[in-house]
Protein backbone atom coordinates (compact mmCIF):
# COMPACT_ATOMS: atom_id res chain seq x y z
CA UNK A 1 0.00 0.00 0.00
CA UNK A 2 1.27 3.45 -1.06
CA UNK A 3 1.92 5.54 1.71
CA UNK A 4 -0.61 8.20 -0.01
CA UNK A 5 -2.99 4.94 0.06
CA UNK A 6 -5.59 5.58 3.34
CA UNK A 7 -6.85 1.67 2.44
CA UNK A 8 -10.16 2.88 1.78
CA UNK A 9 -11.44 -0.53 2.39
CA UNK A 10 -14.40 -1.37 4.58
CA UNK A 11 -12.94 -2.31 7.84
CA UNK A 12 -15.22 -5.57 8.14
CA UNK A 13 -13.10 -6.25 4.18
CA UNK A 14 -9.88 -5.04 4.65
CA UNK A 15 -6.96 -7.80 6.23
CA UNK A 16 -5.23 -7.59 9.20
CA UNK A 17 -1.83 -6.10 8.04
CA UNK A 18 -3.91 -4.01 5.41
CA UNK A 19 -5.41 -2.31 8.69
CA UNK A 20 -2.39 -1.95 10.32
CA UNK A 21 -0.48 -0.68 7.57
CA UNK A 22 -3.44 2.05 6.81
CA UNK A 23 -3.34 2.99 10.74
CA UNK A 24 -0.10 3.85 10.64
CA UNK A 25 -0.22 5.92 7.77
CA UNK A 26 -3.29 7.62 8.59
CA UNK A 27 -1.48 8.64 11.91
CA UNK A 28 1.43 11.28 11.20
CA UNK A 29 -1.10 13.11 9.00
CA UNK A 30 -4.07 12.82 11.83
CA UNK A 31 -0.67 14.69 13.79
CA UNK A 32 0.02 16.93 11.05
CA UNK A 33 -3.39 18.07 11.43
CA UNK A 34 -3.91 18.74 15.11
CA UNK A 35 -0.28 20.64 14.47
CA UNK A 36 -1.68 22.74 11.93
CA UNK A 37 -5.05 23.39 13.66
CA UNK A 38 -2.97 24.78 17.07
CA UNK A 39 -1.07 26.80 14.43
CA UNK A 40 -4.41 28.42 12.82
CA UNK A 41 -5.78 28.79 16.83
CA UNK A 42 -2.10 30.76 17.64
CA UNK A 43 -2.64 33.03 14.71
CA UNK A 44 -5.84 33.79 15.41
CA UNK A 45 -5.03 34.53 18.65
CA UNK A 46 -1.82 36.86 17.72
CA UNK A 47 0.57 34.75 19.45
CA UNK A 48 3.45 32.31 18.50
CA UNK A 49 2.38 28.91 18.59
CA UNK A 50 5.47 27.84 21.05
CA UNK A 51 3.05 30.10 23.55
CA UNK A 52 -0.20 28.20 23.03
CA UNK A 53 1.95 24.87 23.64
CA UNK A 54 3.46 26.18 26.63
CA UNK A 55 -0.68 27.25 27.54
CA UNK A 56 -1.56 23.36 27.13
CA UNK A 57 1.72 22.03 28.96
CA UNK A 58 1.08 24.49 32.03
CA UNK A 59 -3.34 23.28 31.75
CA UNK A 60 -1.64 19.52 31.53
CA UNK A 61 1.12 19.84 34.47
CA UNK A 62 -0.62 22.41 36.54
CA UNK A 63 1.36 24.79 38.33
CA UNK A 64 5.41 24.53 37.27
CA UNK A 65 8.28 26.50 37.52
CA UNK A 66 10.09 27.68 34.91
CA UNK A 67 12.73 25.22 34.81
CA UNK A 68 10.15 22.55 34.28
CA UNK A 69 8.19 24.53 31.66
CA UNK A 70 11.33 25.17 30.01
CA UNK A 71 12.62 21.21 30.44
CA UNK A 72 9.15 19.78 28.84
CA UNK A 73 9.24 22.49 25.91
CA UNK A 74 12.77 21.25 25.09
CA UNK A 75 13.47 25.32 25.37
CA UNK A 76 16.19 27.28 27.12
CA UNK A 77 15.70 28.95 30.65
CA UNK A 78 15.95 31.82 29.11
CA UNK A 79 13.65 31.79 26.04
CA UNK A 80 10.81 30.57 28.34
CA UNK A 81 11.38 33.38 30.68
CA UNK A 82 10.66 35.48 27.38
CA UNK A 83 7.56 33.35 26.58
CA UNK A 84 6.46 33.59 30.27
CA UNK A 85 6.80 37.49 30.14
CA UNK A 86 4.67 37.51 26.70
CA UNK A 87 1.91 34.94 28.37
CA UNK A 88 1.91 37.07 31.52
CA UNK A 89 1.51 40.69 29.56
CA UNK A 90 -1.35 39.01 27.84
CA UNK A 91 -3.02 37.85 30.64
CA UNK A 92 -2.73 34.21 30.31
CA UNK A 93 -0.67 33.24 33.47
CA UNK A 94 0.35 34.86 36.22
CA UNK A 95 3.62 33.95 38.63
CA UNK A 96 3.08 33.10 41.97
CA UNK A 97 4.79 31.84 45.11
CA UNK A 98 5.09 28.20 45.42
CA UNK A 99 2.72 26.93 48.36
CA UNK A 100 5.67 24.44 49.24
CA UNK A 101 8.56 26.72 49.12
CA UNK A 102 8.03 30.97 48.94
CA UNK A 103 11.76 31.36 47.76
CA UNK A 104 10.56 29.70 44.65
CA UNK A 105 8.32 31.23 41.98
CA UNK A 106 5.65 29.15 40.23
CA UNK A 107 3.14 29.62 36.82
CA UNK A 108 0.04 29.41 37.01
CA UNK A 109 -2.61 30.01 34.02
CA UNK A 110 -5.63 32.61 34.56
CA UNK A 111 -8.68 30.52 33.69
CA UNK A 112 -10.68 32.98 32.42
CA UNK A 113 -8.10 34.00 29.51
CA UNK A 114 -8.24 30.09 28.74
CA UNK A 115 -11.51 30.27 28.86
CA UNK A 116 -11.29 32.91 26.15
CA UNK A 117 -9.04 30.45 23.79
CA UNK A 118 -11.34 27.66 24.59
CA UNK A 119 -13.85 28.93 21.93
CA UNK A 120 -11.65 28.03 18.77
CA UNK A 121 -11.67 24.53 20.26
CA UNK A 122 -16.05 24.41 20.68
CA UNK A 123 -16.67 23.64 16.74
CA UNK A 124 -13.92 20.85 16.86
CA UNK A 125 -15.30 18.94 20.45
CA UNK A 126 -18.86 19.15 19.08
CA UNK A 127 -17.64 17.49 16.01
CA UNK A 128 -15.91 14.83 18.49
CA UNK A 129 -18.35 14.08 20.81
CA UNK A 130 -21.10 13.49 17.66
CA UNK A 131 -17.70 11.14 16.53
CA UNK A 132 -17.62 9.77 19.96
CA UNK A 133 -21.17 8.67 20.32
CA UNK A 134 -21.19 5.72 17.56
CA UNK A 135 -18.43 4.18 19.30
CA UNK A 136 -19.46 1.43 22.10
CA UNK A 137 -18.20 1.78 25.61
CA UNK A 138 -15.97 -1.36 24.67
CA UNK A 139 -14.64 0.41 21.92
CA UNK A 140 -14.07 3.86 23.85
CA UNK A 141 -11.80 1.92 26.67
CA UNK A 142 -9.92 0.58 23.90
CA UNK A 143 -9.20 4.10 22.25
CA UNK A 144 -8.44 5.18 25.42
CA UNK A 145 -5.91 2.70 26.05
CA UNK A 146 -4.42 3.12 22.77
CA UNK A 147 -4.11 7.07 22.87
CA UNK A 148 -2.27 7.38 27.11
CA UNK A 149 -0.02 4.19 26.05
CA UNK A 150 0.80 6.06 22.70
CA UNK A 151 1.40 9.09 24.65
CA UNK A 152 3.39 7.27 27.41
CA UNK A 153 5.06 6.37 24.00
CA UNK A 154 6.04 9.41 22.73
CA UNK A 155 6.90 10.72 25.74
CA UNK A 156 9.53 7.99 26.12
CA UNK A 157 10.83 8.78 22.61
CA UNK A 158 10.95 12.39 23.04
CA UNK A 159 13.53 11.91 26.41
CA UNK A 160 15.93 9.48 24.79
CA UNK A 161 15.98 11.76 21.80
CA UNK A 162 16.95 14.98 24.22
CA UNK A 163 18.96 12.58 26.07
CA UNK A 164 21.33 11.02 22.59
CA UNK A 165 19.82 13.08 20.10
CA UNK A 166 21.03 16.27 18.58
CA UNK A 167 21.52 19.63 20.89
CA UNK A 168 18.54 21.25 21.79
CA UNK A 169 17.65 24.13 24.10
CA UNK A 170 17.79 22.18 27.22
CA UNK A 171 21.25 20.06 26.39
CA UNK A 172 24.42 21.75 25.35
CA UNK A 173 26.14 20.15 22.52
CA UNK A 174 28.50 17.53 23.68
CA UNK A 175 32.35 17.86 22.53
CA UNK A 176 33.73 16.29 19.91
CA UNK A 177 36.17 13.42 20.22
Amino acid sequence: MERGDRGERSGADASREELVTALGAEMPSYISSLVRFQVAVAHQLGMPVTDLHALAALLEGGQMGAGRLAELMGMTTGAVTRLVDRLERAGYVRREPDPDDRRRVVLGVVHERIAEIARYYEPMDARWRGQVDRFTDEQLRFLLEFLRGEREHTQAETARLRRTGRAHGTRRRRPQS
